[in-house]
């Protein structure tokens, strides 16, 4: 039976800390939070605000392609 895979397998395909890949997906994610705390905490002027968050969704929509890379077995 070839259902959804469970939830540890699903762990199994994304927890991978030997390939840079999976370095490269957390860098990504954590440098998109880093961001988004930064404009929330200094509110920066309208300009800076919409190239930071512009950077940051970059950022995330980056490290969701890396993801789908992990998920299927490539890199």
């Amino acid at each position: 039976m070839s259902g959804m895979p469970s939830l540890t397998d699903a762990f199994r395909r994304l927890w991978q800390p030997r390939k840079g890949l999976f370095w490269l997906m957390l860098g990504f994610q954590a440098l998109s939070s880093a961001l988004v705390l930064f404009i929330q905490l200094h509110e920066p002027p309208a300009g800076l605000r919409l190239m930071l968050g512009l950077l940051a969704l970059t950022n995330t929509l980056i490290s969701w392609w890396l993801l789908a890379r992990l998920w299927r077995g490539e890199g």
